[in-house]
């Protein structure tokens, strides 16, 4: 994702004017037409602790199970207001995802792909992606033998699977589809849980229609990492209204084992370009045509590669990954 770091950064900048846009300038905090009280979306506890603010945004932490989300949240109306610009999830689409991101997403995708093939004991297994996106893992697990099946809320992203890719997707809601029981032997929640509202349904949802033994493999953002207790409230990944929930390991797994899940594996992820964009802008990138900048930008993209790969380890070692690669599986 380095070669984008500047649309990256357009990207963020957009969605927080966007958040800014549902506050009232006299509070500076979410306007009271837009938002409304709710309980835990874990636990459904109605006591907790006011974390932090951020773009007229309250995070608290759930005093009973220790989610952290936005509370008051936003109505459904004001969701809706709030995912459906169409010309920030046009630029998304095609400026970050589909001009560098799926490329730079392909080796990871395998790897998860061959991480669940190798859980999955049927043959000729059924897979459901939710937030499926423009259908780039969808198809690689295609390549690997799976049955695919996404849901996507984009009309964008559902317009290029399906009429580009062939690919069946469905614009709906997982429990807008109704599915029978038992009907997948995996699904698959690529950064998808940090944006649901009620997560802790979700998942519910997903146990009902895996089969016995099935497998979900997700991945989400975890605030109890290092990069966050760095930077606090300036942590990338405080996004909102983008990102509703945060979750920790120890929090995650207790909410997949109510929802009828063993986790099998947790595998933490550093991002080294939270820290590089706030304490190393030295190494950011200087868009010229000038030869001797392009030369330092050759380096700069180097001295990245080589910093971060030399501290994943570390990061890994340390269980303290930004983003954490979760597999779960139901139980028979």
């Amino acid at each position: 994702m380095y070669n984008a770091s500047e649309k990256w950064a357009v990207f963020y900048d957009r969605m927080a004017s966007k958040a800014k846009s549902l506050v009232d300038p006299a509070t500076g905090t979410l306007s009271e037409k837009y938002s409304e009280t709710a309980p835990c979306p874990s636990c459904g506890s109605g006591s907790f602790s006011s974390r932090f603010i951020k773009n007229g945004f309250r995070y608290v932490t759930c005093n009973a199970c220790e989610l952290v989300y936005i509370n008051p949240q936003l109505t459904q109306d004001a969701l809706a207001l709030a995912y459906n610009d169409e010309e920030l999830r046009s630029f998304f689409m095609n400026e970050i995802l589909l001009s560098s991101g799926e490329s730079g997403q392909r080796k990871e995708f395998e790897k998860r792909t061959r991480r669940v093939s190798s859980l999955v004991t049927r043959s000729n297994p059924r897979l459901l992606d939710v937030g499926c996106a423009a259908g780039n893992f969808m198809m690689i697990a295609k390549e690997k033998g799976f049955t695919v099946e996404g849901l996507e809320l984009d009309e964008l992203y559902v317009d290029h699977a399906v009429k580009k890719r062939g690919l069946k997707v469905h614009k709906a809601t997982l429990h807008e589809m109704h599915y029978p029981e038992g009907s997948f032997d995996a699904v698959t929640m690529w950064d998808i849980l940090e944006h649901l509202p009620k997560p802790m349904d979700t998942l519910s949802e997903v146990s009902r229609i895996l089969a016995p033994g099935g497998v979900l493999a997700l991945t989400t953002i975890n605030h109890a990492c290092i990069n966050q207790r760095i930077l606090g409230d300036r942590w990338r990944y405080w996004m909102p209204p983008d990102h509703i929930c945060s979750f920790t390991p120890k929090v995650l797994e207790q909410m997949l084992n109510k929802a009828d899940f063993s986790v099998v594996s947790v595998k933490h992820t550093y991002m080294f370009e939270v820290l590089e964009e706030n304490y190393f802008p030295f190494l950011s990138l200087s868009p010229s045509k000038n030869l001797m900048l392009r030369l330092s930008n050759k380096s700069k993209k180097i001295a990245c590669v080589a910093v971060s790969k030399a501290t994943q380890l570390v990061f890994e070692t340390l269980k303290s990954g930004d983003i954490i690669t979760v597999i779960a599986r139901k139980h028979t």
